[in-house]
């Protein structure tokens, strides 16, 4: 569910241009041929890099709206949300002083105290820690030597050393050096092929010639120098262009470099059809180069919004449903607040404690059944 922190800087993205320029040329040919697999695969890229770049610009556009309605609208739902709970750890505290209990019941209402509190007192409600240490009760002591021994056993399956090997081993730290051994050994192997495998790249023939952004550049710088200028306004054009030339190239923006070309008239929609599967498939390389830069940026700003505002990733928001997402989480935190009234007046009556804390026991215990039944353990 949201929380009330303030979204990290990083966050927030800056619109980019997107590709159009170039699909409106594709649109615009009536010269092209039967498509090569090169071709075909160079016009999903822009399609992609294009939808990328919109997902993009749709966030930034998206992101200030969410804060400002978040902070306005759910924010102050969030805090009472905090007091509630609150209020809820300091009634349990005062049941298990007033309300006669079984001792596995006591326990019991010491850990959901605890596991309740917690996360309270990291968010800042200090003034809950002498409450939360008069209920956690810390684990017993581990023998050691059992500890070496299971750590022994670990180490030993991790890194593929038999039961003879470990019980051979004089110590946990002569086990732990044996282990970091074999793993600098793994590892050098599992380099091994890579490196030939750039030496073998570093020796093949450049025979597609001079990268494609390189040569782009040059040939774009060569047609926009401003010393080329017809006169004072030409010349403060060639300069902003420049300006654009020059942050495209420091970026890797092929798409940027082409979009330039057509702008200056050096590529037209017979141009675009006329590219050969050569370079075509230098272009390719580039733009799947692109579209992963792009796809790892939106999956940080995806993450980063939801580790901001307490979000299950797994969701998958969207910034064109912020707007739903919201009102969803409103809904869900207004029937958390009528739950926990509801709660705090019924919790009054000794009785109904009794039937609400046996509730909540078999509730933990079924939880557990099912973690243990599916593996998915936890220690705490």
């Amino acid at each position: 569910m949201a929380k009330t922190n303030k979204p990290r800087a990083a966050t927030a993205v800056a619109p980019v241009a997107a590709a159009s320029v170039l699909q409106q040329l594709q649109a615009q040919s009536g010269l092209r041929a039967p498509d090569s697999p090169a071709r075909k695969r160079f016009d999903k890229l822009v399609a992609e890099l294009e939808r990328q770049r919109g997902e993009l610009r749709a966030w930034a556009e998206a992101l200030p709206r969410w804060h400002q309605r978040h902070q306005s609208q759910l924010a102050p739902l969030l805090a009472q949300r905090i007091e509630l709970d609150v209020a809820l750890v300091e009634l349990l505290d005062q049941a298990d002083a007033t309300i006669k209990l079984a001792k596995s019941d006591r326990a019991f209402l010491s850990e959901l105290l605890c596991r309740l509190a917690g996360p309270l007192i990291a968010a800042g409600r200090e003034d809950l820690k002498p409450l939360y240490a008069r209920h956690h009760q810390p684990r017993e002591p581990v023998d050691a030597s059992e500890t070496d021994a299971m750590f022994q056993q670990v180490l030993g399956a991790v890194f593929g050393l038999s039961p003879e090997d470990v019980a051979a081993m004089e110590s946990p730290d002569v086990l732990f050096e044996q282990a970091q051994a074999r793993l600098r050994q793994q590892q050098e192997h599992a380099q091994r092929p890579k490196a030939r495998r750039q030496q073998r790249d570093a020796a093949k023939p450049q025979a597609d010639g001079p990268p494609p952004l390189r040569e782009l550049y040059r040939r774009l710088a060569a047609s926009l120098h401003p010393d080329r200028a017809r006169d004072a306004v030409d010349g403060q054009r060639r300069t902003g262009l420049m300006q654009r030339l020059n942050a495209a190239y420091k970026v890797g923006d092929l798409i940027g470099l082409i979009e330039l070309q057509v702008e200056i008239g050096l590529l037209d929609a017979a141009g675009v059809d006329a590219l050969t599967d050569a370079r075509l498939q230098q272009y390719n390389r580039e733009l799947s180069r692109q579209c992963e830069e792009i796809a790892r940026e939106l999956a940080q700003v995806e993450q980063g919004f939801c580790e901001d505002y307490g979000l299950d990733p797994a969701q998958r928001p969207r910034p064109q449903q912020l707007d739903k997402l919201l009102a969803r989480c409103k809904r869900e935190v207004e029937a958390d607040l009528a739950g926990l009234r509801g709660d705090l007046r019924e919790l009054q009556q000794p009785q109904a404690f009794k039937r609400w804390l046996r509730q909540q026991r078999q509730l933990a215990d079924e939880d557990a059944d099912f973690a243990h039944a599916t593996g998915d353990g936890w220690s705490g």
